[in-house]
Order: structure tokens, then C-alpha cells, then sequence
């Protein structure tokens, strides 16, 4: 058998690059190339078979019109350079020289062909020529040796180029001779100075590619920060969500009561039972299912209606809580509060103790609050509309609850005439006497001449202009309760100027009841601390004594001072109260005898060791 055809090899192929002059011109001087000549990278190559090199050198002479002025080393990718220059092939001319011209724009300004044997000086007008110079402008002339580090050296004009050992393909640069005031006096200098711009630029470069890099972080955080934010109010929107339909479960948790369940409550509704009787209805003291209930029997079917959909609308701690209904008698069945209603209170009902001021100011916070919540109500604001001491409960603890939602049922039904009139007449809004209108603004006015009686005791009745004309005579203090004991006279008269701009006539007039009325009721209802004194004996807590609390900032004393009206102080405070000018009490509103402070080491002691105590026993964390 005839053995078989060895396969055909591929050819070899050499990748060469043709360096045009239009490449050099195109190049040298941008992007801080000026003396590396041109960028490979960025050079067309060819690919050419090893056996037919010197007949493709051929064509491209032709082809481009080229003079070949040498095959230089390999470029960094290991591919030939050829250097061409379109200009016409002087072959007399065996030296071919590039030239950079130093000047503002350091550009590539052409290539030149010399005989080996001539020298520098010959060809000087024509660099002048090429670079723009004069005539006889005076140059340097430079070979480039080595570019990083910089190595460049100076050549005689008059030794020839075969002698100063310049052949093809070096790079000759020149320069007009630096006058003394030049700023870079020599080709080195000025070497340098690129050297060091270019580093500069791979420094700005590299500190601009970090900056890219920690926005692009930047970017990334802040998306994973808004997808934990997105997360996060998903969750709560949730939370949100549930909260409201538990609310809304609560809202409609209202036990059904039967008639005879409510009989068997009041003894059949006797009178040994009934605690009251108003416009109302009238209101039992009843026992279902071992828990003690005020029972009220509505006086008609659409006042009943009314106070259980607002029943049903609102929980809040300063409301009294509904426990269930009878719609079949259109009876109400509330928790029981057994010390009575704040008119009680006022009018020592039943022998009732006085209120102190501390509780005054704190029920009055506790209506304010509530009010808040009312009015807040959505999308239209729920409106008490017959907000009285009479129909504000006192629960053990003597915080405050509202009770008897629905006035303006008994007052806008037409032909109606509520009765008890005198009684409610004082808190009325007057606007609402003439319009027929209830408006949050109302209950504001209600609120208004409810701090006025808790503040002096005194009848409703005409009770704001008695206490406006006590402050015009800076008589106010004789007008404050005493039965409240000490009330600060600066809370009192802060008191007193509130409720005025409560009872404005006009609804315009009056304040805004979060951002004027709370905001002034506030730092009197509401401490930072207050510390609590743990009985072991009994297992509770009880409230630090009243007379460790400054009455002008409310605190507990850190530096008490006694005055000389004989009333203990913090000194910060009595300090800065006597800086304003003030030289009365703030307490009984009577001149000070002098601005003399004395502290008191005594109660000082007191309170010092009352708060140790609390801390060794886990009551106030340690300081």
C-alpha cells in the first residue's frame, strides 16, 4: 500500500505593525504621550506567512507609498514594528530621525532623512522650519535615551551623526535655549516634569477609580439599606394592621346583657341600687358576674345609639370602659368608679377630701389628652359636646375618665329642651348657643372654665371674669384654692392665663389645643423621674414625699435653698427665677423681704439618702 499523504502544515504567520506618520502626529502629545512615539495598542496590524516577508514588504511600499526606515525590536505583545513615513524614498539619505518639538503643545513635528556623515548644524534651518521658528532662532538639540527614569542627552551640533552614534528610528528632540527666567531651563527638567505628571495622573486615576469604587459601595449599602427600611415599615405596617383589627375586635367585644341580667344586678332595678339620675338616664350600682358595674339605663333609644357607636370608636385609658349592653332596655353597663364624679370633688360631695393640686394639674392633663384623642378621631372628629366636672369620673388612683358621650343629641333634636340647664349653661360654648354648631373648638371651652374652678374652687359663673380681673390686679393668689395646699404660684398663674385663652367668646380666639393648650399643661404633668420608695413590709411602692420636689421646676432638689417667703427651692430655679426681676414669692405671690438664699442641709440629706436607697434597691439606675 502506498503510504499515506502527509497533512498539509498552516503556514507560520508574523504579526506585523505598520507605524505611519499620520500615526505619530495623531498621537504624540495627547493623553501625556510625548515622547514614547505612539501607542501599539492601538496600531493596525497585519498577519503575514514567514515565507513570503520580504515580498509583502515589497507591496506595502507600494501600496502606502512608504519609505521603510528600519524594522525596529517587538513591541510589547511580541508583534514586529515597522516604521514607515509617507514621504518619498530617498535612498541617498540612509539615516531617517523623528523630531519632537518642545513648546507649549509638545508635539511631533515631522521625521527627517540624513546622510550618516553630516552633521546636526546642517539641518538646523530645517527644524527651525518645521517647528515655526525665526530664522535664526538659537536651539538644543536632545536625543532621548530612556524615558522612565529620565535619561536624555544633549547633542553637538557639529559632530556628525554617525560619530554621535544616531542611527534610524531614534527620536531627536529640540528646543529654543531657555532664557534664565524659563521654567524648565533644560530637556531634563522638563523630562521630569512629565514624569511627574504622569504620576500624578496614575494617582489622580487611581484615587478616582477608588472613589468610583466606594460610591458603587455607597450605592449597594444604600440599596440594602432601603430594602432593611422597605423590610422594616413592611413589618410595621403589618404590625400597624394587626394592632387595628385587635382594636377592631375589641371595639365590637361587647357583652350582650339581658334584661333579667340586669334585674338580677340591681335587685330588680331598685331604688336601694340607683346611684343616680340624670338627663341621662338613670344609673344603678350593680354586681355581674362577681365584678361591680354602673348600669345606665338610657333616657331614649337614639341617645343609646349614639354613646355606644362612640363607645365602640374609641378606647382610651381616660374613658371610661364599656363592658357590655342591653339593647333590649337601651342600657349601658361601665366599670364601676367608686369615688364619683370631679364635681364631687369640688363641692365636697359626701364629705369628699379636697383634691391636692398635683392631682388638679394631673386630671387636668388627663382631659386634655383625651380631648386630643377625640379629636383626632377619622375622618371626622368625635366631639364629647357636654364636657363638665359632673361627667369626669375619678378612678381610684384620681385620674380622670370622661363618661356621657352625646350632647348634641339632647340639644340639636328639634323641640328639645334638655333639662338641668342652669348646671351645664357655664360650660357651654357660647357660639354653639347661637349656631347650633359643635365643634372641637367647643370642648376647648369646656376645658377652659374646668381648669378655672380646679385652679380657685369658685362657682362656674362668671368665674372668668373674676379670675381675669384678679390678674390685671395681681391679686391671683388670694383667688387660688387653699383646701389644694401650696399650689407654686407660677403654675397657678400659668393655669389661670390658659384657661382664659380657653374661654375666649369667639372659636377663633381660642388656642390650639396640641400645639397651645398641651404644650403648657405638659411640664406640669409630666416628670423625667420620679422616684418611688419601696416599702418591704407592704411589697409596694410609694411616691417620693411632695416636699422633695422643687415647686417652680417640679424635680426632685439636687441644691435645695430656702427663700426668704420660707418655701425650700432648687437653686437653679429661685436663681433664675430672681434674674428675670421677679421679687414676689412663687408661691404666695407676696413681695420678698430680700433675694437671700440659705441652703437647706437638712432636706438635702433627705433626699440624698432617699435616692441611695432607691439604687441599692433597683428602683433608679445607678448614675
Amino acid at each position: 500500500m502506498p503510504p499515506e499523504p502527509e497533512p498539509e502544515l498552516e503556514p507560520r504567520l508574523q504579526i506585523i505593525k505598520v507605524v505611519r506618520e499620520d500615526d505619530l502626529r495623531s498621537q504624540i502629545g495627547k493623553d501625556g504621550h510625548y515622547f514614547d512615539l505612539v501607542d501599539f495598542s492601538r496600531i493596525r496590524a497585519f498577519h503575514v506567512p514567514l515565507l513570503h516577508r520580504s515580498s509583502w514588504l515589497k507591496n506595502l511600499v507600494l501600496k502606502f507609498n512608504v519609505s521603510v526606515s528600519g524594522c525596529g525590536p517587538n513591541d510589547k505583545m511580541g508583534h514586529s514594528v515597522l516604521a514607515g513615513h509617507c514621504l518619498p524614498v530617498k535612498r541617498n539619505y540612509p539615516v531617517s530621525l523623528d523630531f519632537i518639538v518642545l513648546n507649549e503643545a509638545n508635539r511631533y513635528v515631522g521625521m527627517l532623512f540624513v546622510k550618516a556623515l553630516s552633521r546636526p548644524s546642517d539641518i538646523l534651518p530645517s527644524l527651525r522650519s518645521l517647528a515655526g521658528f525665526p530664522t535664526h532662532e538659537e536651539i538644543e538639540l536632545y536625543e532621548e535615551i530612556k524615558f522612565e527614569p529620565v535619561m536624555c542627552e544633549a547633542i553637538n551640533i557639529h559632530d556628525t551623526f554617525r560619530y554621535g552614534q544616531i542611527q534610524s528610528g531614534d527620536i531627536i528632540c529640540y528646543q529654543k535655549s531657555p532664557k534664565p527666567e524659563n521654567r524648565y531651563p533644560s530637556i531634563n527638567f522638563f523630562f521630569q516634569h512629565v514624569h511627574d505628571q504622569k504620576e500624578v495622573q496614575r494617582k489622580v486615576q487611581a484615587l478616582e477609580e477608588e472613589v468610583l469604587v466606594l460610591k458603587r459601595q455607597a450605592c449597594l449599602e444604600k440599596k440594602k439599606a432601603n430594602m432593611e427600611y422597605d423590610e422594616l415599615k413592611l413589618e410595621r405596617d403589618n404590625a400597624v394592621r394587626q394592632v387595628d383589627e385587635l382594636r377592631d375586635q375589641n371595639r365590637h367585644a361587647i357583652l350582650e346583657f339581658s334584661l333579667e341580667d340586669l334585674e338580677q344586678a340591681t335587685e330588680h332595678l331598685s331604688d336601694v341600687c340607683k346611684v343616680g339620675d340624670t338627663e341621662y338616664g338613670r344609673v344603678y350600682k350593680g354586681i355581674i358576674h362577681k365584678t361591680t358595674v354602673a348600669i345606665k339605663l338610657s333616657c331614649s333609644q337614639s341617645l343609646f345609639q349614639q354613646e355606644v357607636s362612640i363607645l365602640r370608636k374609641c378606647r382610651h385609658p381616660n374613658i371610661v370602659s364599656v363592658v357590655g349592653v342591653c339593647s333590649e332596655a337601651s342600657a349601658l353597663v361601665y366599670e364601676w368608679l367608686p369615688n364619683g364624679s370631679l364635681e364631687d370633688f369640688i363641692v365636697s360631695t359626701n364629705n369628699s377630701p379636697p383634691l391636692s393640686w398635683r392631682n388638679r394639674a394631673q386630671i387636668i392633663g388627663d382631659v386634655c389628652c383625651t380631648l386630643l384623642f377625640l379629636h383626632s378621631n377619622k375622618p371626622s372628629a368625635l366631639v364629647h359636646g357636654d364636657l363638665r366636672p359632673g361627667n369626669i369620673l375619678i378612678d381610684a388612683n384620681y385620674r380622670s375618665k370622661l363618661f356621657n358621650f352625646g350632647m348634641s343629641n339632647l340639644f340639636l333634636a328639634p323641640g328639645t329642651c334638655p333639662p338641668n340647664l342652669t348646671a351645664r349653661l357655664p360650660y357651654m360654648d357660647p357660639e354653639f348657643l347661637t349656631t347650633g354648631e359643635l365643634t372641637p373648638l367647643s370642648d376647648i371651652y369646656s376645658l377652659g372654665v374646668i381648669i378655672l374652678r380646679l385652679l380657685t374652687g369658685m362657682p362656674p359663673l362668671s368665674i372668668a371674669k373674676k379670675v381675669a380681673a384678679a390678674l390685671e390686679t395681681d391679686t391671683l393668689h388670694l383667688m387660688i384654692d387653699k383646701s389644694a395646699g401650696e399650689w407654686p404660684y407660677t403654675q397657678a398663674k400659668q393655669l389661670a392665663i390658659l384657661g382664659l385663652s380657653c374661654v375666649e367668646m369667639t372659636r377663633e380666639k381660642r388656642p390650639d389645643l396640641l400645639t397651645k393648650v398641651w404644650k403648657g399643661i405638659e411640664p406640669m404633668v409630666t416628670r423625667p423621674f420620679v422616684p418611688y420608695f419601696h416599702s418591704a413590709s407592704e411589697g409596694s411602692c410609694a411616691p417620693a414625699p411632695a416636699h422633695f420636689f422643687c415647686p417652680i421646676s417640679m424635680e426632685i432638689m439636687k441644691d435645695p435653698q430656702v427663700a426668704s417667703d420660707g418655701f425650700t427651692y432648687e437653686a437653679e430655679a429661685i436663681k433664675h427665677w430672681l434674674d428675670l426681676g421677679n421679687n414676689r414669692s412663687p408661691m404666695t405671690n407676696l413681695k420678698l423681704p430680700n433675694e437671700d438664699l440659705v441652703p437647706n442641709h437638712a432636706l438635702r440629706s433627705c433626699i440624698q439618702e432617699f435616692l441611695e436607697l432607691q439604687r441599692q434597691r433597683g428602683h433608679i439606675p445607678d448614675r
